[in-house]
């Protein structure tokens, strides 16, 4: 499992112990195609990082409405929202295809973020990137769908996200 964290661009910077640190608390797992790995509306108990294959997102509108958010691909990290706040999912996640993640789960998750380790540090500073990503994607989209599209991702940021932060 080392090598499948080692291998992926998001771990780059984790040195070889937090690596087999990481790989000692998390469950590799396999889905077929077209199975349900987070559920919009449920408990998280998990995070997960996408090691191959592609998972869906979908969200449910009022009125049973399904819209897809968009498709997560090797490297990505899901389903650590709900583990940050306490909540409930967002939205779910589905295999596209067949798909191979590490599960992190929620008590470990917890136990890594708040330890005063350098890997926690570092596991904390990688979910925070991606949520970033996730929130200037947002906001950039959300100018899309306002008519701003002349506004670059920077400029949707610092006016729009940056009262978000």
């Amino acid at each position: 499992m080392i090598t499948d964290l080692r291998n992926l661009e998001l771990f780059a910077e984790f040195p070889d112990h937090d690596l087999a640190v990481l790989a000692g608390i998390c469950r590799r797992l396999q889905f077929p195609a077209g199975s349900s790995i987070i559920e919009q509306g449920e408990r998280g108990r998990a995070a997960y990082v996408l090691l191959a294959g592609e998972v869906e997102v979908v969200r449910r509108l009022p009125g049973g409405t399904r819209t897809r958010l968009g498709v997560l691909t090797r490297g990505a990290v899901f389903g650590s929202v709900a583990l940050l706040d306490g909540g409930l999912r967002a939205a779910s996640c589905r295999s596209v295809g067949e798909v191979d993640v590490l599960e992190v789960s929620a008590a470990d998750f917890q136990r890594m973020c708040e330890a005063s380790t350098p890997l926690g540090t570092r596991f904390l500073m990688l979910v925070t990137r991606q949520l970033v990503r996730d929130l200037r994607t947002t906001n950039h989209r959300i100018a899309e769908l306002a008519g701003l599209a002349t506004l670059t991702p920077e400029d949707v940021a610092s006016s729009v996200g940056g009262s978000l932060l």
